[in-house]
């Protein structure tokens, strides 16, 4: 027995077929196939409805007593015709995913902050409010195509089978929705979103391998009050949540979820006024910065200086909890400091915000520390250094340091300086005192000491006002305080900034036909 190619008529058509119309109808999808099997298809009065609602297993079992290779190809039949019924919203939805097997790559998971709920507690009438909701779409669709990639090694592959298998196929039947890797515009790097309309943020998801979370036959409560892990994986997404002013959030494995809401998952943290959320971290706001609300001044703590570390040794061999302490004198500060307005960009290190602080518009440099490795946060430290040896040329030749520190409960390590203008990716042209600045900037910078290291169009900032130059991303500098021993390098990194100058037209030379 075999089945043809000929092209399957409607399943609607099918439907409506009576027995003999089926059996005429199996004799030309089905060959050699016993009269026999037809006569025990006729005795039990199979229509065309009934047969689409059979599988495999009904086949072998009595009355029917088919053969497995009979009844596995009637099953391929009937499941090639459903495949091609056209579903409700509502039965697309059910449709589930095939599971994965993710291998256990390493526990990345860092314990950042103090910050995490007391207790958790089931979300009890979730599944009564699901049930209750009435799909009114009358429009019907494909059922979802799913990819069968089942095995995968640490959280990077689960993700991967997350977006293809969930995200895609939700944005098919949701089209008002966007479920994707789509950023936001706070700090924080959420695994996935979900935005309405292209604009409004519902709620970030988080996804996590099986294997962190081996839960056992305890309830989620208990869970979370046994294993630190839980702690702090609840403390991650609770920390997006809040970060991002949502209500809910989402937390998977893939194979499982988790929906998270801050009023009945979550005990002790609420809204604005409730500041038990704040960040047990420190974010240095600069003396220089002025403040918008006189008020705040008088209802906040004078800041206390920080103290001096020698450079050359600070970095190298710190750990974390090292370039945490230093820090532990400084005020703390929450996101209801910043009013986060758009994304400037994003790097190997994060991304970059545009927002309001005390009155100034900033770039915020935002360092996800859930998600980037340490070596991330020492290049942000170093930056805050190199900043601080060139305090003399801020403004002139760099942006001004605005603030620093631990941000939203250890979320995240943020610099922000002054707002100075766009990235010369953005140019084709430059003009002649363009260029002369951009050279004066690097040697203003080299006469401190500092190797810049990171020669990009994409460090350099050209006013939106004047023609002035300012370089960021002092990640990767490095301060030599004998400049004139290492003349070669900082004549090596001038030549190769001349060289990248020399890709650009200069205005003046511009002739316009």
């Amino acid at each position: 027995m075999s089945i043809l190619t000929t092209n399957f008529p409607n399943i609607e058509d099918v439907e409506r077929y009576d027995t003999e119309r089926l059996i005429n109808f199996l004799r030309l999808k089905i060959l050699n196939h016993d009269e026999k099997n037809f006569k025990i298809l006729r005795d039990q009065d199979v229509d065309g409805l009934a047969f689409l609602h059979m599988t495999e297993d009904v086949f072998i079992k009595p009355p029917f007593n088919f053969s497995y290779g009979k009844a596995k190809k009637l099953g391929m039949l009937i499941d090639s015709l459903n495949n091609q019924r056209l579903l409700t919203l509502e039965e697309a939805l059910l449709c589930i995913p095939p599971p994965a097997f993710i291998k256990k790559l390493t526990k990345s998971i860092p314990n950042l902050g103090d910050h995490v709920p007391d207790d958790v507690f089931l979300w009890d009438d979730f599944l009564e409010s699901v049930r209750m909701y009435e799909f009114t779409d009358k429009k019907r669709y494909q059922r979802p195509q799913f990819s069968h990639s089942k095995m995968g090694v640490g959280e990077t592959s689960i993700q991967a089978i997350f977006e293809f298998n969930i995200c895609e196929v939700l944005n098919e039947l949701l089209p008002n929705y966007l479920f994707s890797r789509k950023s936001t515009k706070n700090p924080g790097d959420p695994d996935f979103t979900c935005f309405f309309a292209q604009s409004t943020l519902l709620f970030p998801i988080e996804i996590k391998p099986e294997y962190l979370l081996e839960i056992g036959k305890l309830q989620f409560p208990e869970y979370y009050k046994k294993r630190a892990e839980a702690r702090t994986m609840i403390k991650q997404i609770f920390s997006y949540m809040i970060e991002n002013e949502c209500q809910y959030g989402i937390f998977s494995t893939y194979n499982m979820h988790w929906f998270p809401h801050t009023h009945t998952w979550f005990k002790n943290y609420g809204h604005d006024n409730d500041k038990s959320y704040y960040s047990p971290h420190i974010l240095k706001i600069l003396d220089s910065v002025t403040r918008k609300d006189e008020e705040l001044v008088s209802n906040t703590r004078s800041l206390r200086s920080r103290t001096k570390s020698s450079f050359n040794n600070s970095l190298g061999s710190l750990s974390f909890n090292t370039l945490y302490k230093s820090q532990m004198n400084n005020q703390n500060f929450s996101f209801l400091d910043f009013k986060f307005n758009d994304i400037l960009g994003q790097g190997r290190s994060g991304k970059t915000l545009k927002c309001e602080f005390r009155g100034n518009t900033i770039a915020l440099k935002c360092t996800d520390l859930w998600k980037y490795p340490l070596d991330i946060l020492k290049e942000m430290q170093n930056e805050v250094e190199i900043y601080q040896i060139l305090a003399s040329i801020q403004e002139e030749f760099i942006p001004k340091l605005m603030c620093y520190g631990y941000y939203g409960g250890g979320i995240c390590y943020i610099i922000g300086t002054s707002f100075s203008g766009t990235a010369l990716t953005d140019y084709k042209h430059i003009t002649e005192r363009q260029r002369v600045m951009c050279l004066c900037a690097i040697n203003a910078i080299h006469s401190k000491g500092v190797l810049h290291n990171d020669i990009r169009a994409e460090n350099i900032l050209l006013s939106n006002i004047n023609d002035n130059v300012y370089w960021i991303d002092f990640g990767m500098a490095s301060y030599h305080c004998e400049v004139k021993k290492c003349w070669k390098l900082f004549d090596k990194e001038k030549r190769e900034l001349v060289n990248l100058l020399n890709q650009y037209t200069l205005l003046d030379s511009v002739v316009i036909v």
